[in-house]
């Protein structure tokens, strides 16, 4: 093979690469679009079980362990973990 051809074969290839990454970072940047979707409708859910009852939600995050002590203004609760199990959201 000559080296203009070898240069030539190079070229395209690493455009074919650089294309293939491309397409790549644009379905994974359109998952987490509808990941976060979907996770905005999920807690928009929650919250209206929660009967728009933040405190209460808060309370619950918290006892799941999947709320922060940073988060807790967000849902109107004390920094405290404290958990009452009379507040309990049923899913049921």
């Amino acid at each position: 093979m000559s080296k203009p051809n070898l240069d030539k074969l190079l070229q395209q290839k690493a455009e074919l690469e650089a294309r293939i990454q491309q397409t790549r970072n644009r379905e994974m940047a359109e998952e987490r679009k509808r990941d976060t979707r979907r996770k905005i409708l999920a807690g928009a859910y929650v919250i209206k079980l929660a009967e728009n009852d933040l405190r209460k939600l808060g309370k619950e995050l918290i006892s799941a362990g999947m709320l922060e002590p940073r988060d807790y203004v967000l849902f109107g609760v004390e920094n405290d973990s404290t958990y009452f199990a009379s507040n309990c959201l049923s899913f049921d």
